[in-house]
């Protein structure tokens, strides 16, 4: 859901995807696209062609030729120019709502856009984009700042006062229904190496312990579980006890996710993830996680986090995009559609498409993926984005994507 792509002719002076002010015809290719009070750098376009071109490979997956793929009865390419205008429109519809709705950011939120635009960029898109002519100005507008504008947004039209404002009944039966708060421990089965998370994706670094040894463990936490099943002991504390008497890293985390989320089933292995499902209110288990882990958890009273949680701007925020994200984003895509009054610089538009990030299939390499990496289990999205935020889901897939 990034900004429009033009790709219609100098003579016919159309957009194929939303409705354009003018056509451009000049020598000045700094800049991809304006309306009467906002003019985004070129670079801002070549990265929607960038998160375009991803989205397209995803909806592609099984043509090794982007050029012969097709979406929606169109060829792939041509898709991948018309999304990159949409999501380029996307940028002008959000700071038109900011300013409808007389949003700004706080000096705080704008060195978190800052701090995320640093971020990814050092850390994926300087790479992904090297020799693109992206600047890290241009990926800070298209990136960071549209993913705090949709969270901005979003937060004003369903919080408190919103025009379409969620009351505070539902977000509280909402919270108490799907999330699940837990504290949990976790001892790899492995000797001599160590583990940075309960992910269950691979063995843990080190020898995997005997039959023999793995029964001692069990033994040894099982009378952890009886302390804290008797209200002697917590979680917390048999986990600093275990870490203290191994000289082992203290792995304890708690968790107050939805454990349908994707945060959750990103980072947790499935049959973690149902066990804490299955438990009720209070109990507390030693389970074997995915042959990797033991895990000692309990589940605590949910109703118990209800009042902090809804305090929280972070965690409001994510129940908010829990229940009407998918809703705001469909919205916003579909008013980007058919947004009016753009002026496209086409010497830009007609320079820079698809084809810069196209990989013949002979070769192995080809633009970067924009998907996040894995986060443990004791992360907690706190912007979309997270994600995108992301970024989060951040925002969805097209945050997701960016």
């Amino acid at each position: 859901m990034k900004l429009k792509r033009f790709t219609a002719g100098v003579l016919a002076c159309a957009l194929l995807i939303g409705g354009a002010a003018g056509c451009t015809v000049g020598g000045d290719n700094s800049w991809c696209a304006k309306t009467s009070s906002t003019t985004l750098p070129a670079g801002v376009y070549i990265y929607e062609l960038y998160s375009a071109y991803n989205e397209a490979q995803s909806k592609t997956t099984g043509t090794s030729d982007m050029k012969k793929a097709k979406i929606d009865n169109q060829n792939a390419m041509t898709w991948v120019n018309n999304r990159a205008k949409v999501l380029t429109n996307e940028l002008f519809l959000l700071n038109d709502k900011m300013k409808a709705m007389k949003l700004s950011f706080s000096s705080a939120e704008n060195a978190g856009i800052k701090q995320m635009a640093d971020n990814a960029w050092a850390q994926q898109f300087s790479s992904a984009l090297k020799g693109k002519n992206v600047s890290e100005d241009s990926f800070k507008i298209a990136y960071a700042e549209y993913t705090y504008q949709l969270r901005k947004v979003l937060q004003g039209i369903y919080d408190t006062g919103g025009s379409k404002a969620i009351p505070e009944s539902e977000m509280k039966a909402y919270f108490e229904k799907h999330y699940s708060d837990v504290d949990f421990t976790y001892v790899p089965l492995t000797k001599g190496g160590s583990s940075s998370a309960a992910n269950g994706t691979s063995s843990a670094a080190g020898t995997a312990m005997t039959a023999q040894e793995k029964a001692t463990l069990k033994k040894e936490l099982e009378s952890y579980l009886s302390q804290i099943q008797s209200g002697k002991m917590t979680v917390q504390a048999a986990s600093a006890a275990y870490a203290k008497a191994h000289g082992a890293t203290d792995n304890y985390q708690n968790v107050t996710e939805d454990m349908d989320s994707s945060t959750v089933t990103s980072s947790m292995p499935p049959d973690l993830i149902q066990a804490i499902k299955s438990m009720k209110a209070g109990e507390s288990r030693l389970l074997e996680v995915s042959s990797y882990y033991y895990v000692l958890v309990t589940k605590n009273d949910i109703t118990k986090k209800t009042a902090s949680f809804l305090k929280n701007q972070d965690d409001r925020f994510k129940l908010l995009y829990a229940q009407k994200g998918d809703q705001f984003l469909k919205d916003l895509e579909t008013e980007a559609k058919s947004y009016k009054g753009v002026d496209w610089n086409e010497r830009v538009t007609r320079k820079f498409t698809s084809d810069l990030f196209y990989t013949a299939p002979s070769s192995s390499a080809g633009p970067s993926s924009a998907a996040s990496s894995k986060v443990t289990a004791s992360a907690s999205s706190s912007t979309v984005s997270s994600a995108k935020a992301s970024q989060s889901s951040a925002v969805s897939s097209r945050t997701s994507s960016k």
